[in-house]
């Protein structure tokens, strides 16, 4: 009986391991805003996703990546108002979503 105790408490503990998302980190970024779209979600409330350039280097090869920075609620009059060709300087929590990295603007800079 303490064995199938045990073995349901360690269940347990794996399952909410799984089931809780990571603490995703803070920063601040300023790149340049390469791509916008002004969508409303299922709710009907309007978001801003902007794809921005990101520099990695892989290998020793350097390269840019496109990276959504979704804007919802609070931000998004002053998301809509950012162009293609200028720059995004803002504070975002970085999320990973289907294996793609991307951010979540909290503050406009």
């Amino acid at each position: 009986m303490l064995r199938h105790k045990w073995i349901l408490g360690v269940a347990v503990l794996l399952a909410i391991m799984v089931a809780v998302p990571a603490i995703a980190a803070e920063k601040v970024i300023n790149l340049p805003i390469t791509g916008k779209v002004i969508a409303p979600d299922r709710n009907g409330n309007t978001y801003v996703r902007l794809i921005v350039g990101e520099k990695r280097v892989l290998n020793g090869v350097e390269y840019e990546v496109g990276t959504a920075a979704m804007a919802f609620g609070p931000v998004v009059e002053g998301a809509k108002a950012l162009e293609v060709g200028q720059t995004l300087k803002a504070i975002v929590q970085e999320r990973t979503y289907q294996g793609r990295d991307s951010y979540t603007i909290l503050k406009l800079l």
